[in-house]
């Protein structure tokens, strides 16, 4: 029987900067579903990578005086020593430079012109080489030089046109004037996919995540898709066409296609794709696992949501020949679903403390250093906890703390702590196991002093697997935490009611009851952690004497383990799990 397939990927990040905390928290997000998904028996797959044909890294390179491949060999080494750091557990590193991807983006290119999709034509307008991306009058603001603010277009007092004195129309983002040019270039029949599209959409109301968001891409399609352009004359660096060697690739239609050619041309074979067929490019072997496609979620910032969730769909649409055209007019039909990723889940912008991220205010996260002052979990738990994806928040960094030392180290850690040097106090330096609702009564969750094991494991599958499970699948993170420590701190009120550290002066038997009460939590609760905090979750199952978890969780028998009556064959008391982080005053 085939295991059911699951497919994450992040946003390949540009290559002419080191990653932040945003990049941070797209792979953070992905790690973690990769995670759930592999240790749930899924044939699991998780794509990173970094876009490298891009204007901005050719004039980085220019600025540094280096070749552009020597320096984007370097960018890439640096991107992978971050998420080496993180132990992120990416599946394929992808680079837009490598011949794989030029081979499967000139099949596309070949394969939409063929259709009449790709047509030559000239553009004149707009484009911001640090978006990489075209744009239109609506998408600017107007900048007031004199104070450095920006200000809307529609402003009154401010000479229309802009660029008048102190008023220079700008892209919001980077707030610079966009240039200005004309070439012969090649476009895309994006208008042609206007029904299509929003068929797709009325069929596929989770198609983005969260609806807002969705909202907003909708609004935008009904206003009315128009064609764009899909190479540059003026660049020299990229992809060429293949019907028109003189023109490069624009960098969006190329990008995009990162996440198929990981399937297409694989790095190595996964199990999902037994007797995958293998080629070999450029002196490397890849192999065809396209079966993987499409992908069950792109992570994804607000900034680059229209080119994942509209030109996205549209390209895909082309190059797979979707749709169905009536009386000239291409429909959406239901069989397109199963060539177009299932969601694309996006999230807001950050500020810190409440200011906007500003090298020049000193307050900028950076994830590397971060997490080496204070914690990984640190910042995994606040970025997933404290902002819910989609929305727009604030990393609150005296909170940040706060949050960890309630939640890791006197909550979690502090339960781990009890169990372990009160387990070696005994006589036999284990909790006994004992069998499920065998001769004790009552209820763990209402925190009374008698256990009744048959309607704790009712609620185990009842209610916290069902919520668990079922928050991770809607890619409600937040949420999959909160009932977790929720849980733990039902566990902690038990403990604290039982006071096992009086008890065991009197009662050997029942000291051993309710160690094992609270040790059985933990390993539950950390096999739902797991996928969060891996390294934590491995060293607490270490503690508690549960060997090979973390190799049984990587080979996805979570559900196996859930079911099982361990023995905790507590051994020694080592180093706290989590350690406290005083709060600057």
């Amino acid at each position: 029987m085939q295991k059911e397939k699951f497919y994450v990927t992040t946003p390949i990040y540009y290559g002419n900067g080191l990653p932040h905390v945003g990049h941070f928290y797209s792979s953070i997000i992905a790690n973690t579903l990769y995670k759930y998904a592999k240790i749930s028996g899924k044939k699991a797959r998780f794509t990173t990578g970094i876009d490298e044909n891009s204007q901005k890294a050719v004039i980085k390179a220019e600025e540094q005086g280096v070749p552009i491949m020597e320096y984007l060999d370097t960018m890439a080494n640096e991107h992978k020593k971050v998420w080496d750091f993180f132990n992120l557990d990416y599946t394929d590193f992808i680079r837009t430079t490598e011949k794989r991807h030029h081979t499967l983006v000139q099949e596309v290119l070949t394969t939409c012109h063929k259709r009449g999709d790709i047509y030559e034509g000239e553009y004149e307008g707009m484009y911001c080489v640090g978006c990489e991306a075209f744009k239109k009058d609506d998408d600017l603001v107007i900048l007031d030089t004199a104070t450095n603010k920006t200000l809307p277009l529609d402003v009154k007092g401010v000479p229309e046109g802009g660029g008048i004195g102190q008023y220079v129309r700008v892209c919001p983002d980077h707030l610079k004037e966009p240039d200005k040019i004309k070439e012969k270039n090649y476009f895309f029949k994006l208008s042609k996919y206007q029904t299509w599209m929003q068929e797709f959409y009325e069929a596929n109301p989770e198609f983005v995540v969260p609806k807002f968001r969705f909202n907003e891409v909708i609004a935008f399609v009904e206003r009315g898709l128009e064609d764009f352009s899909i190479s540059r004359e003026t660049n020299t660096f990229g992809i060429p066409l293949p019907f028109d060697p003189s023109q490069v690739t624009y960098v969006w239609f190329d990008a995009l296609f990162n996440y198929y050619t990981s399937c297409k041309y694989s790095p190595h074979p996964q199990p999902l794709s037994q007797g995958a067929r293998g080629v070999e490019i450029d002196g490397k072997m890849f192999y065809d696992e396209s079966d993987v496609w499409p992908a069950d979620v792109h992570i994804v910032g607000k900034d680059i949501i229209r080119f994942h969730a509209i030109y996205w769909p549209a390209m895909l649409a082309s190059y797979f020949g979707l749709g169905e055209e009536r009386e000239g007019v291409l429909h959406y039909v239901e069989t397109d679903r199963e060539k177009l990723p299932a969601t694309i889940l996006t999230w807001g912008y950050f500020t810190v403390d409440g200011q906007k991220m500003s090298k020049s205010l000193g307050n900028v996260i950076e994830p590397v250093s971060y997490a080496t002052e204070y914690s990984k979990e640190l910042l995994t738990l606040y970025m997933l906890s404290a902002i819910p994806i989609g929305n727009d928040g604030d990393y609150d960094r005296k909170s940040a703390i706060e949050t960890y030392n309630a939640k890791l180290a006197n909550n979690l850690g502090n339960l781990v702590n009890r169990v372990v040097v009160l387990s070696l106090k005994l006589p036999s330096p284990h909790p006994s196991p004992l069998p499920l609702g065998e001769g004790i009564d009552g209820i763990l969750m209402d925190n009374r002093a008698i256990i009744d094991w048959e309607k704790i494991n009712n609620w185990l599958w009842d209610v916290y697997y069902t919520e668990v499970d079922t928050f991770v699948s809607h890619y409600d993170l937040k949420w999959a935490l909160d009932i977790s420590f929720y849980t733990l701190d039902k566990i902690n009120k038990y403990t604290d009611e039982n006071e096992p550290w009086k008890l065991i002066k009197t009662d050997e038997e029942k000291t051993r009851e309710v160690l094992y009460t609270i040790a059985e939590w933990l390993r539950q609760v950390g096999m739902c952690l797991y996928p969060f905090f891996p390294e934590k979750m491995s060293e607490m199952f270490h503690k508690l004497g549960l060997t090979d978890y973390e190799t049984r969780l990587e080979n996805g028998e979570l559900h196996t383990l859930r079911s099982e009556t361990p023995v905790f064959e507590i051994k020694e008391k080592g180093e706290p799990l989590f350690m406290r982080i005083e709060v600057e005053k």
